[in-house]
């Protein structure tokens, strides 16, 4: 039980440090896509504090995992580069480009430890509810890790990025 309360702490302080960095990520964008995914992603980072720390509280008082935890949300809501999106961003990101890539790799390196983590808390869990709870956590993550790949390829390789969304191949036959 402690060893899952201990746990439950390290995934709220990086949740928060997850907030701060994507708001902070935010301020630091001239750009209005750039601005809206990183605050959306904060807005996640957020509940997923706020969900982890009902579940610690619970714990903690019953020293029981909580039976009516399932999901976290299960879907993720972050907005990511679109077709649409392209001619409205391009030129605006380019000036973002020597900032974004940092705060991008960065950005990249937390959810992946995020990812890797919640991994390991579910191989671990014993409670059904515990098991899910933590799978949850791990998709969202992974969400978010997906959504600043996304933009990161975008940034890096416009041409590549539209011809990759649009299914354009080159076919050797």
């Amino acid at each position: 039980m402690e060893e899952r309360l201990k746990a439950l702490k390290l995934a709220m302080e990086r949740e928060a440090e997850a907030k701060a960095f994507y708001l902070e990520a935010s301020r630091k964008m001239t750009n209005d896509f750039a601005q809206d995914m990183f605050q959306s992603l904060a807005r996640d980072e957020e509940r997923h504090l706020r969900t982890v720390k009902a579940v610690f509280d619970r714990l903690s008082k019953e020293r029981a995992w909580p039976k009516q935890v399932t999901s976290i949300g299960d879907t993720v809501t972050v907005r990511t580069v679109s077709l649409a999106d392209v001619r409205s961003i391009e030129v605006a990101a380019k000036k973002d480009l020597d900032v974004s890539r940092g705060i991008l790799k960065l950005g990249i390196e937390r959810e992946e430890w995020s990812m890797e983590f919640y991994h390991e808390l579910a191989e671990k869990a014993t409670d059904p509810f515990e098991k899910r709870f933590f799978i949850a956590l791990e998709h969202e993550e992974r969400g978010h890790y997906l959504t600043l790949w996304d933009y990161r390829e975008f940034l890096e390789d416009p041409e590549g990025w539209f011809n990759m969304k649009e299914g354009f191949r080159l076919d050797a036959g």
